[in-house]
């Protein structure tokens, strides 16, 4: 079986000046993460790019592989100098968001970018 068989999901990119959005559609898990990845790394990775956001609208179910995946495309994107925003995350998604942190670990990421001094950056 292929990941469309067990787990229909896609996602659809768009670049809107020096926006890049993803939205993704279904149940994002270990299946499917290797496809989030490469359709949004290269918006992360984009020097015309600015701002990634990944729109969660019609996202179903996360679990920890989907997780770690949104994770290292935060780390990306702010490795690259990009703000990353997760948009319209249904309840059940913000639960597994919230549980496991994603939020607190983004504002650690987006504080030590403009309040730590420069000289100790990596």
């Amino acid at each position: 079986m292929t990941a469309r068989e067990t787990s229909p999901f896609a996602v659809r990119t768009q670049r809107s000046g020096a926006r890049f959005v993803a939205t993704c559609r279904g149940e994002m898990d270990m299946t499917t993460c290797d496809l989030l990845f490469a359709a949004v790394l290269p918006g992360v990775t984009d020097t015309a790019t600015d701002r990634v956001t990944v729109d969660l609208a019609d996202v179903t179910f996360l679990s920890a592989s989907g997780l770690r995946t949104l994770l290292l495309l935060l780390c990306a994107a702010h490795h690259n100098g990009k703000s990353f925003d997760l948009h319209h995350t249904q309840p059940q998604v913000r639960r597994v968001l919230d549980l496991f942190g994603f939020t607190t670990f983004k504002a650690g990421l987006v504080w030590q970018a403009t309040m730590s001094p420069k000289g100790h950056h990596n």
